[in-house]
């Protein structure tokens, strides 16, 4: 609703239907008394000193039998913050009068809470204390809640009693209720407009004054009170109960004619149809309003508050409380529109809206801005304010400063944000101000605003094409200087603003080749700057405000072994701010930039290439990939080499051409092939992120057209899972090139497959029996194994070479029994070792015989793996072919990759059966029926084995005695043939020593001889 006098609109809206350049380090603090919810009003107090007016209603004060009557704090500022100190509007106590020659209190100022409401303008002040009660019958306690306010029209000199309230019209159907002065603000003009949102059943009311009427009417010792020119809102129908009018007020420029003129009353019907039907039901529209020009149109524009309003949550099955703002330019004289989408608030139960506050402009950028309390706000609820920057079309959707309390919530919520008030400027330094109440932890905060500069800066670099063939600086490198290609940077520096102070500082920073790389991968500068040889330059500057600055320097391009990438952009940028060190101002601020100035610029500059005049290389790349297998076993460790062709037929280089090997997780990196002179050597990483693993290999820098060569990569697949019937590798030629900078992918695939390799061995021991056994007797009456015959093992080993497993196999072994009648062999026992179940024909020691003791135990004794063969293999065989067989069927369970199972059969030969010489034939069968995958087999091993035992029969002793007589007669004979050997030699002279000198004779002749000789 909307009251109008003169250049006046004073708007309450309250239906229960639902600058970043704010210095926060330098803040002011100001503390009231505890508990006394000092900062629940604010506003600023310009007369002969800056000040601040706080109210505190629930302070403690000198009047007289006045409890918690509330009070209002003159808080002086200064650079150094200064002490409040209480002013005194009212020192009496409640007043007494004689009605009926009863003394009779008839007003009660305890819990009044004055200073709920505090305004000012200029040299005036209002205060008022909306709880404040008198008595409107004698004999009754408590009456009417009227609410009072007290006026200083002098600079707090001296005060009259402002109480339009206290009428005889009373109880709830007249202004009873009427809490004159829950709200309250001043016309530009300076009169006062007061709202009593409990007037008429609630229907609320405003009410209009000036300053000197309510000065001129006031008499100390009259309780009811006529202002002369006083206007008001009148009751009206009952349709409009409840609808508070006067919760809160604001005034600005609706009328359009800018004249002093006579007072008008405006009802809720005169704003936009959209106000009436728009809006959520409880959310508290009209909770908090505002005027301000925010367009900068010459109207002022309306914000309204709805702290209560709900949205639904994130999760979509609950309501959220997290308040909204509505902002309505005025287009027109009393024409409003919505001037944007409405400002929504994001901390659940914050109270967005709950405050509003015009800030002036605070940016200097010709709108006015805004301040938003959300006093619940805040990840520790210790209140929040936002700041928004208007413009020509409303207010920013997003607000360009936060502003936090510094009071966690305790036991009762610090509330800041719950009192605002701005568009003054405190400190005189051109810039308006905001205060911030907290009354919940009796504070007030002062936020002075800075001084913005709004700056500019210019960065080129010529040329911008820079060819490593030419050569035109010179730079040392070590103990040697070499040239380099060089060209030229520069930039400028500007800034303006207003109320700035006489030199400006800032820093700037000039980064070279900034590349965008991954974490992984080290920044290479390929630029740098020729006086330093270093990629960055960091420089101060101070110049006038209004000014420019300009810097000039040559960078030159590294060598190429330095870096590998030549096709992206050289990258230039320059970074500035303000000198966080430079002295501050004579306000004791330091200067902000405006936050809508571009502080990073950024040039470019290319490598220039050998790809044509559009410097533009368009390869074309091929790939081929051949394996030197098609499959893989499961179990298997399954080295795998991989070899391809790169090729590059295109007409330009591929530069960082890499090859990019995606391994499939099954798969594991082995090294480069190095087995083949022919096959070219790589360099080559392997990398992983997250569960990708790739390989990139180097192809070159560039991959010049024309280039062809041959490489291979090594790779086991030792993870198989049944699951998958093949796995994939993924192979491509990846350049940094802008066209073609890709191969075709390509794809090589391994069939999974089923393999195992089984060997079943067979052994007899002994491999050959004589017989008769020695001290063997035939006896009809066996009692004991060994009367049977001789012992004989057969031991059987199957094993599983894979790679991959077998879960069931089926043994089976077949030996000869009987043969003509005759039993062969006397089965006695079956000893197993693994997972081996055994089931046989015939019954084993079948007689019950006595078991040799040590033979119970299972068999342990390492099986020859050898196959011992024997010529008498190729004589009669008694075999199953020929005999009544002893069969024994075996379960072979699970065996992984090296496991077997072992069987052993101790048997004994029928001795009285075998006269005559045979070779027994045992024969073992081994099929595997099952292996425990889901990918079937291409092949179920199976096989056989022959044991042979050959049996030779030996003559009796006796039949081989030689006489007694044959052993003398032939010792006589050798002895006869010994003496007639030695007659002979004898006859021959062989017994005759002959002399090596000759005879006597001979031995003188010889001497003179050997004389002479000598």
């Amino acid at each position: 609703m909307v009251i109008r006098q003169d250049l006046v609109l004073a708007v309450v809206l309250f239906q229960l239907c639902a600058p970043f350049n704010l210095e926060t380090e330098n803040r002011v603090v100001y503390s009231g008394p505890r508990g006394s919810f000092f900062g629940y009003s604010v506003d600023f107090f310009n007369s002969n000193v800056p000040s601040i007016l706080i109210g505190a209603p629930k302070a403690n004060t000198s009047q007289p039998n006045v409890i918690e009557g509330g009070s209002v704090f003159f808080c002086p500022w200064s650079q150094n913050q200064s002490d409040c100190s209480t002013v005194n509007f009212d020192n009496q106590g409640d007043r007494r009068f004689h009605v009926n020659s009863v003394d009779t209190q008839v007003e009660f100022k305890s819990y009044q809470w004055f200073g709920a409401t505090v305004r000012s303008h200029g040299n005036t002040v209002l205060a008022c204390a909306p709880r404040y009660y008198w008595r409107t019958e004698h004999d009754t306690p408590f009456s009417d809640a009227t609410g009072t306010c007290y006026l200083s029209v002098d600079s707090l000199k001296t005060f009259v009693e402002y109480a339009p309230c206290r009428t005889e019209r009373h109880g709830p159907a007249g202004q009873g209720y009427c809490q004159g002065g829950f709200s309250a603000d001043f016309t530009k003009d300076g009169k006062v407009v007061l709202g009593g949102p409990g007037s008429f059943y609630w229907q609320g009311q405003l009410i209009s004054a000036t300053t000197e009427e309510i000065v001129k009417s006031f008499y100390p010792s009259y309780f009811l009170l006529s202002v002369t020119g006083q206007i008001q809102t009148r009751q009206v129908q009952g349709s409009y109960d409840d609808s508070y009018l006067g919760y809160s007020v604001a005034s600005g420029e609706f009328s359009g004619d800018n004249v002093e003129g006579e007072g008008h009353i405006y009802s809720i019907d005169l704003l936009p149809p959209f106000c009436s039907n728009a809006f959520q039901m409880g959310s508290y529209f009209g909770y908090a309003v505002a005027a301000t020009d925010i367009n900068n149109d010459g109207l002022d524009d309306l914000v309204v508050g709805a702290p209560m309003f709900m949205r639904r949550g994130s999760a979509g099955q609950r309501w959220e409380e997290v308040g909204r703002v509505y902002v309505f330019l005025q287009r027109q004289p009393l024409l409003f529109e919505p001037g944007q989408p409405h400002l929504a608030g994001s901390q659940a139960y914050g109270r967005f809206g709950s405050s509003l506050a015009p800030l002036g402009d605070l940016n200097q950028d010709g709108f006015n801005d805004i301040a938003i309390g959300c006093p619940f706000g805040g990840d520790d609820q210790q209140g929040l304010v936002f700041i928004y920057n208007g413009h020509a079309n409303g207010v920013k959707n997003t607000p360009t400063q936060t502003l936090a309390g510094q009071w966690a919530c305790g036991a009762f919520p610090a509330s800041f944000g719950f009192a605002l008030r701005g568009n003054t400027d405190l400190d005189q330094n051109g810039y308006p101000d905001l205060i911030v109440g907290a009354f919940g932890v009796d504070k007030a905060v002062l936020y002075r605003a800075r001084p913005i500069v709004n700056a500019s800066a210019s960065l080129t670099v010529q040329p911008t094409m820079i060819n490593p063939e030419e050569k035109s600086c010179l730079v040392s490198n070590g103990n040697e200087t070499i040239s380099v290609s060089c060209v030229n940077l520069s930039f400028c520096l500007s800034a303006n603003g207003k109320h700035l102070p006489a030199d400006l500082g800032f820093l700037v920073e000039v980064q070279l080749d900034v590349l965008k790389q991954t974490q992984k991968e080290s920044v290479v500068r390929r630029t740098l700057f020729l006086e330093s040889q270093q990629p960055s330059l960091l420089k101060t500057v101070t110049f006038a405000a209004g000014g420019q600055t300009c810097y000039h320097a040559d960078i030159f391009l590294r060598s190429e072994g330095e870096f590998r990438d030549k096709l992206s952009p050289i990258y230039v940028s320059l970074n500035f701010s303000l000198d966080p060190h430079a002295s501050l101002d004579r306000h004791g601020l330091r200067p902000i930039l405006n936050h809508q100035t571009t502080q990073l610029i950024e040039q470019k500059a290319q490598i220039q290439l050998d790809c044509g005049e559009d410097n533009i290389c368009v390869p074309d790349l091929k790939l081929s990939v051949y394996g030197d297998r098609t499959e893989v076993y499961l179990g298997d460790e399954n080295s795998l080499t991989l070899t391809f062709n790169a090729r590059n037929e295109g007409e330009g280089g591929a530069y960082e051409a890499e090859l990019y090997v995606l391994l499939p997780p099954e798969a594991d990196y082995s090294g480069i092939a190095r087995n083949n002179q022919s096959l070219t050597r790589l360099t080559c990483s392997y990398e992983a992120e997250n569960q990708t693993r790739y390989l990139l290999c180097d192809l070159g820098n560039p991959m010049k057209s024309g280039t062809s060569f041959w490489a291979g990569l090594r790779f086991t697949v030792p993870r198989l899972e049944d699951t998958h019937s093949t796995v994939q590798f993924e192979l491509q030629i990846r350049s940094k090139n802008e066209n073609n900078s890709e191969s075709d992918m390509k794809l090589f695939d391994l069939e999974v497959a089923v393999v195992a390799g089984v060997i079943l061995q067979g052994v007899s021991r002994p491999d050959k029996l004589l017989f008769p056994p020695p001290n063997w007797k035939m006896s009809h009456s066996l009692q004991e194994e060994q009367e049977v015959g001789p012992e004989i093992l057969h031991v059987y080993e199957l094993v599983n070479n894979g790679p991959s497993m077998i879960s069931r196999t089926v043994l089976e072994l077949q030996c000869p029994l009987r043969a003509q009648g005759h039993v062969l062999l006397y089965p006695l026992e079956v000893i197993t070792q693994g997972q081996l179940n055994c089931t046989s024909n015939h019954t084993l020691n079948a007689l019950r015989l006595k078991v040799r003791e040590q033979h119970t135990h299972t068999h342990e004794d390492q099986v020859h793996r050898e196959i011992n063969r024997d010529p008498l293999a190729e004589r009669d065989n008694l075999s199953c072919s020929t005999t009544e067989c002893w069969r024994l069927h075996c379960q072979v369970g699970l065996l992984e990759r090296g496991g077997s199972v072992l069987l052993t059969i101790r048997s004994r030969i029928w001795a009285e059966t075998f006269i005559e010489q045979y070779v027994l034939e045992c024969s073992v069968h081994y099929k595997v029926e099952k292996m425990p995958y889901t990918i079937a087999p291409k092949v179920k091993p199976s096989g056989s084995q022959k044991v042979l035992t050959t049996v030779l029969w030996n003559k009796p002793d006796s039949q081989y005695k030689v006489p007694w007589w044959i052993i003398l007669l032939a010792i006589l004979a050798g002895l006869l043939l010994l003496s007639l050997l030695i007659y002979a030699l004898y006859k021959l002279g062989f017994f005759k020593r002959a002399d090596p000198y000759g005879t006597a004779m001979e031995k003188a002749q010889l001497k003179p001889q050997a004389s002479s000789e000598a």
